[in-house]
């Protein structure tokens, strides 16, 4: 697992027992930053959103301190195909293991009233927010500005009413695998992602299955996943759904 130092913001690559560390979930916007552009540290670096993004959390995690952290837009060597077919096998294990999730919500306002405002986040819309709300015990929430606006125990019955998920699991209080398969995809309808191959990628955790990634099988790789499930459970409900 590679790791971002929080206040060099360089990398750092761990193998078998990780240091805690703190991980960004996002919704992917315009000047998005790769491996490369940060190991590399291209000239336009400092002017690129994405980075900018990264420098602010990277700064609040050290206030909290978080000496590594991991976001899934430079962690990754997407570039290099086993890289990323391990890390998104890994995804909900590594969210699972983080010592804090922070929530970006770029498109909630300073001034914007919670309760109106939380549904109408695109974050809520990802098909990736399943696992991302679901995996880590400690989950909080900032607005565009950074300003913390509140945590998932604090939010659990809002969150439960946004996402259709029992709050007794969003709290790990029920384990997610007592939830029948038909329940567990009907948390995932009507979620968007970029890559139609992400619809099946982004439940990987939540069914606790493994697959290899084969970006451009298009609507295939939702079959190979509902193959997975059936090969690993005898919960019939799948037919259903």
């Amino acid at each position: 697992m590679r790791l971002l130092n929080t206040r060099t913001l360089a990398f750092e690559q761990f193998f078998g027992h990780r240091p805690p560390y703190a991980i960004l979930s996002h919704t992917w916007e315009g000047e998005e930053v790769s491996h490369q552009d940060v190991r590399d540290r291209i000239p336009s670096l400092e002017s690129r959103q994405g980075y900018r993004k990264i420098q602010q959390w990277c700064r609040i995690a050290a206030e909290q301190r978080f000496e590594w952290a991991w976001v899934d837009t430079c962690c990754i060597d997407k570039t290099n195909n086993a890289e990323l077919t391990e890390s998104i096998n890994s995804m909900f294990r590594w969210y699972q293991q983080a010592a804090a999730c922070f929530v970006y919500l770029s498109d909630l306002p300073v001034d914007g009233e919670l309760k109106t405002n939380l549904p109408n986040c695109r974050w809520f819309r990802r098909g990736w927010t399943l696992q991302e709300l679901l995996a880590p015990s400690k989950v909080q929430f900032y607005d565009q500005a950074w300003n913390l606006r509140g945590t998932k125990d604090g939010f659990i019955f809002r969150l439960e009413s946004i996402t259709g998920i029992p709050a007794n699991v969003l709290t790990g209080h029920a384990s997610i695998r007592q939830i029948s398969i038909a329940d567990r995809m009907s948390w995932a309808a009507n979620r968007e992602t970029t890559r139609s191959e992400d619809v099946a990628y982004c439940l990987l955790g939540i069914f606790d299955v493994n697959m290899p990634m084969i970006y451009g099988e298009g609507e295939n790789a939702f079959r190979r996943l509902q193959e997975e499930i059936i090969r690993k459970s005898n919960d019939m409900t799948i037919f259903a759904w």
